[in-house]
């Protein structure tokens, strides 16, 4: 059989694909290297609009939320400030969690979903096949979605190119209440976090430029739980990379896509990546459709378009306002003091209410007047 469409992956990025897909029609495949319910590492944090975006494709999601934050606790060296809303900023879930609601919701009859398989290779067998090997067989396919995360086999075999930062990240036996702690101290582009989840707390820190700092992260991790006070039975821990999204994203090959972590759609900023995942997999959703509807599969080339002229402004000005941030946090924390309206405006971009060059120009209006208190 050949397949219209094999999907590689099945975390926020594949299951939104495959759920923006039912009624197409299409002969699908999809596989994970995991079996339902796993073990994902992330942070696990949903900024508001990736809550809503998920929600619409996946109804009942507050299934899986463990907190609903609306106050995050900021620190950088001697300075501390506190945003707060009235309504939910994060909404903290358990990725293991988060993901096995997302596949038991796929249409799983419209599709071929296999589990417990993992891609080992892709080869070209034509202009218009692709061989997909994998640990327990063979497939060949007219499109390839590739979901598979920041290490994907299939993105090295297509030599993607992306900005990779690390993290490392601890899972502490802790209960914390639902106030997220962000630190800034000691980072050239990173953070430290602390995500309650109920009975337990993600702690994690991630740096993106520093390649002295990524050899240090587990240590500098321990050092910021100690100083939060964050101590009890460590449940889990791991080291990742994590890529971080640019103008310009390296996304499509010839009938290959590359969604969320696998082609490198991060934001550069904060390191969230759950929306970008869930949204690449609507565009590609809809691009794969289209496409195959006009019989001309060159068309699957707009998703790259797509994403570019979507997301890649995003972390263009994502990156703008991180040049913006990190030189000067100490004069940033200075500036939150002063100003009612500068937290609100913080509060409005993590949730995603409003995009990074609104944010950047309202920041540059409200500045003068934090300073001079008029």
């Amino acid at each position: 059989m050949i397949y219209d469409v094999i999907v590689s992956g099945l975390g926020p990025a594949g299951s939104s694909f495959l759920k923006r897909l039912s009624g197409s029609g299409l002969k699908v495949l999809a596989f994970d290297k995991d079996e339902f319910p796993r073990r994902k590492p992330c942070a696990g944090g949903l900024t508001v609009k990736a809550y809503n975006l998920l929600n619409g494709l996946f109804p009942g999601l507050e299934k899986v939320v463990r907190v609903s934050s609306k106050s995050i606790e900021l620190h950088y060296k001697d300075h501390s400030a506190e945003i707060s809303a009235p309504t939910v900023l994060t909404y903290l879930t358990d990725r293991g969690e988060l993901d096995g609601y997302l596949f038991e919701l796929l249409p799983h009859r419209e599709f071929e979903v296999h589990t417990g398989e993992k891609c080992l290779s892709v080869e070209r067998l034509s202009d218009e096949n692709l061989s997909v090997k994998t640990d327990k067989d063979s497939y060949i396919c007219r499109t390839l979605v590739v979901c598979e995360g920041v290490n994907s086999r299939i993105a090295s075999r297509f030599k993607i190119k992306k900005d990779i930062g690390f993290t490392y990240e601890i899972d502490v036996e802790f209960n914390y209440g639902s106030r997220i702690v962000i630190d800034f101290s000691g980072f050239s582009w990173g953070y430290y976090w602390a995500f309650p989840k109920g009975d337990f707390i993600t702690t994690g820190v991630g740096e993106f430029k520093s390649r002295e700092l990524f050899k240090r992260l587990r240590e500098l991790l321990n050092g910021f739980n100690a100083k939060h006070g964050f101590r009890g039975r460590i449940l889990w821990e791991r080291g990742f990379p994590i890529p971080a999204g640019k103008k310009n994203n390296d996304v499509y090959r010839n009938r290959v896509l590359f969604l969320g972590d696998s082609g490198g759609l991060v934001d550069p900023l904060t390191g969230e990546g759950i929306y970008y995942a869930a949204r690449s997999g609507v565009i590609a959703a809809e691009v794969v459709k289209s496409a195959f509807a006009k019989g001309d599969l060159s068309r699957l080339s707009v998703y790259k378009a797509w994403v570019d002229g979507e997301m890649g402004e995003e972390f263009k000005w994502a990156r703008v306002v991180g040049k913006l941030f990190f030189p000067l946090r100490g004069f940033n924390f200075y500036l939150l003091k002063r100003s009612k309206e500068l937290p609100l405006l913080a509060a409005r971009l993590l949730s995603g209410d409003i995009s990074y060059k609104e944010g950047f120009f309202s920041y540059l209006k409200l500045v003068p007047k934090a300073l001079f208190k008029f």
